[in-house]
């Protein structure tokens, strides 16, 4: 017969470290391609639950006091209490560090004495997910991208038929492959 009354106490205690930190790495994983292009092998990554706290009216996440004094940008992702992700499309977000985070943002007290400043979620900079991993993101104020109307086909540019329809073959392979990814979440 299963003890119940041991596996309802393991319920509420939680995570032990060494759980925490497993899990904190495997979600560190679907992110990794990111840190070691842009060069952030030692990224602060810090998954957070984010939450509606009492009379705000926005999501926000909380960081303890040790994680903000790292003076280090924080990335971050979605995560339950229990460190499973809450996110299907696995976003990164990016938490810029702020010197004024003690003055700026608010101290907040669990009911078990732990102390955590609240951060809005709309300062958190969304930096990809699933569907961009691996794309550049368009940058629209300078834009990379050919003008549309150079793309029409003409009398005096017969190929560029032919060049539109790669570009779309191209594009259709891409939204395949995208499809591929998204499935095996």
């Amino acid at each position: 017969m299963i003890n119940t009354k041991n596996l309802n106490n393991k319920k509420k205690m939680g995570l032990t470290p060494q759980e925490r930190k497993e899990k904190v790495a495997a979600l560190r994983e679907e992110h990794e391609d990111y840190f070691q292009t842009e060069g952030k092998i030692n990224a602060l990554f810090i998954p957070k639950m984010a939450y509606r706290p009492s009379g705000k009216d926005e999501l926000h996440v909380s960081f303890f006091p040790s994680e903000l004094e790292k003076e280090q940008d924080i990335y971050t992702e979605f995560v339950s209490i229990d460190y499973d992700t809450e996110d299907p499309k696995r976003t990164l977000y990016l938490h810029k560090y702020n010197p004024h985070w003690r003055e700026e943002y608010e101290m907040i007290t669990s009911s078990s004495g732990f102390q955590r400043h609240i951060i809005p979620v709309s300062e958190l900079k969304v930096i990809n997910d699933v569907t961009s991993r691996g794309n550049a993101i368009i940058d629209f104020a300078n834009p990379s991208l050919p003008d549309p109307d150079s793309l029409l086909p003409s009398s005096t540019a017969p190929d560029l038929n032919v060049a539109v329809v790669e570009k779309l073959d191209e594009i259709n392979q891409t939204l395949k492959q995208l499809i591929t990814v998204i499935n095996k979440k």
